[in-house]
């Protein structure tokens, strides 16, 4: 009997999963629900370890503990400041501001379309209004909606309710997952006050564009820019070092919570001649005043305040930014490469103590600007890698005082850049992330005569081709014995276990 219920329970387990199997597909969101679920990054639940004793175990304490770890994040490095500046920011802020004429209002075709244009997979704030339900609102709600929002633009303030974040914590992989600091906040905000932000949005870029208060050098969160863009420059200027047998000396620097602690009075310094008073009023209303509450599970943490940075998940946050580092100090002798808070700063010279002498010389530019804006930068993250097919590398820089590591190679945008160029490295790390994506989804692709080969295609297509192919345009010229251990792989065994039926 127990052999016979054991064949039974068997067969039936057996029968599921072909069922399962078979009733993969893209149309109904069953095959990425299926992919995503394999492929999410699952954290052993552990307890975290409280700095003051103990653990904590339950959704309560771990709320509580993240919002009192966050509300030390979220103000500014109260030891990094030079007084004087921080003086001169502050009076300057009281001075008044000039008269000017009203700027225009929003319209209901405004409001709309930008209801229209908010994404749908969109997690809702506190007040669980989504995208799909602001998109079936009737039409007398969106005027009434405009009427708010311009009531919001000719008070010069931003509704203290639209600012209110849930914050969830993200766990960082490879991280020790009992340590409050391995996990990274996103902030749920209200869907009207995103929109809010969107309609500002439009309005400042204008400003911002005519200004050119934006680097050249800074290609995130920008129009027509992107991390590959970025990643061409990088990799022209070593390859032109390279052709020419110099020495290309690179530091890339790590910044320490670069969104989390922007200084809100430095951001309001910078905006303040740059923007009309209208919009200006309403982003540091925008700014100040904000709360969160820290959300684990069903459980909610008290109410804390936020005294630094820009909310990740904000519409405004990475322009706001960019603004922030728009003024960092150049160099004729060095060249920057910038997406976002990631910084590369590039220094090439025939002879290695002169190209190290530039790059120290930028550093030591750069390290009078952090002191000055309140960013630190973490110089043990921070890596100086020197390019050359010359045996001695470059000697050694060190931002304020503080030696940088140095290293044979360093990763950028997702691409890890070896001394020489060779792209070895990297494309070793890509066939180990392959190997090991492969090992997760190969019950839907391996074997299977179930799945349908156009799915199993897809498959292919949407998680393992994106992999590889990132930065091909860069890697792709290398030696054949390099690329053939990818291309290899794809053929043998992504391809040819696809093709089985």
């Amino acid at each position: 009997l127990s052999n016979s219920l054991k064949k039974i329970l068997a067969k039936h387990k057996n029968q599921s999963f072909v069922n399962y199997l078979s009733n993969l597909s893209p149309n109904n969101g069953s095959l990425w629900t299926a992919s995503k679920s394999i492929l999410k990054y699952k954290p052993p639940l552990v307890p975290i370890i409280n700095p003051h004793g103990g653990f904590a175990t339950t959704d309560a304490e771990k709320a509580d503990l993240f919002k009192e770890h966050l509300s030390r994040t979220f103000t500014p490095h109260s030891d990094i400041q030079i007084p004087i500046h921080t003086d001169i920011v502050n009076r300057y802020l009281d001075i008044p501001l000039p008269i000017s004429p009203a700027v225009k209002h929003f319209s209901p075709g405004d409001v709309k379309f930008a209801i229209q244009k908010h994404s749908l997979k969109k997690s809702p704030g506190f007040d669980l209004i989504t995208a799909e339900v602001a998109r079936s609102l009737p039409k007398r709600a969106i005027v009434l909606l405009t009427v708010i929002y311009n009531a919001c633009l000719r008070l010069s303030y931003f509704p203290m309710l639209w600012k209110f974040s849930v914050t969830i914590l993200v766990p960082k992989p490879n991280k020790p997952p009992d340590i409050s600091s391995s996990y990274r906040p996103i902030s749920l905000l209200p869907f009207f006050g995103k929109i809010l932000e969107r309609l500002i949005l439009k309005r400042i870029l204008p400003f911002i564009s005519s200004s050119s208060i934006l680097p050249n050098t800074q290609f995130g969160f920008r129009t027509a820019h992107s991390s590959i863009h970025q990643l061409h420059r990088l990799v022209d200027a070593i390859s032109f070092s390279l052709e020419k047998k110099s020495y290309c000396s690179c530091v890339f620097l790590d910044i320490s919570q670069a969104f989390d602690r922007v200084w809100h009075e430095g951001l309001l310094y910078k905006i303040k001649p740059l923007l009309h008073p209208t919009y200006y009023l309403l982003i540091k209303s925008y700014l100040m005043d904000r709360y969160f509450q820290v959300r684990v599970g069903t459980s909610h943490s008290g109410l804390a305040k936020i005294s630094a940075g820009v909310p990740q998940g904000g519409i405004l946050s990475p322009v706001l930014f960019n603004i922030y580092a728009a003024d960092q100090p150049t160099s004729p002798f060095t060249t920057v490469a910038e997406y976002a808070d990631d910084k590369a700063i590039i220094s090439v010279h025939d002879n290695p103590h002169i190209a190290s002498l530039n790059l120290q010389l930028h550093l030591d530019l750069m390290a009078d600007w952090y002191k000055k804006w309140r960013v630190k930068v973490n110089q043990s993250k921070s890596l100086h890698t020197t390019f050359t097919l010359r045996l001695s590398p470059c000697p050694m820089v060190s931002l304020d005082n503080i030696q940088i590591p140095s290293s044979q190679s360093a990763k950028y945008l997702g691409l890890t850049i070896d001394r020489r160029l060779t792209w070895s490295q990297h494309i070793k790390i890509k066939r180990i992330a392959l190997n090991a994506r492969l090992r997760f989804l190969k019950n839907l692709i391996s074997k299977n005569k179930h799945t349908p080969l156009n799915t199993k295609l897809l498959i292919y297509k949407s998680l393992f081709k994106p992999m590889w192919t990132y930065g091909l345009q860069l890697w792709g010229n290398a030696k054949k014995s390099n690329t053939n251990k990818i291309t290899s792989f794809v053929k043998s065994q992504i391809l040819h276990l696809i093709s089985q039926t």
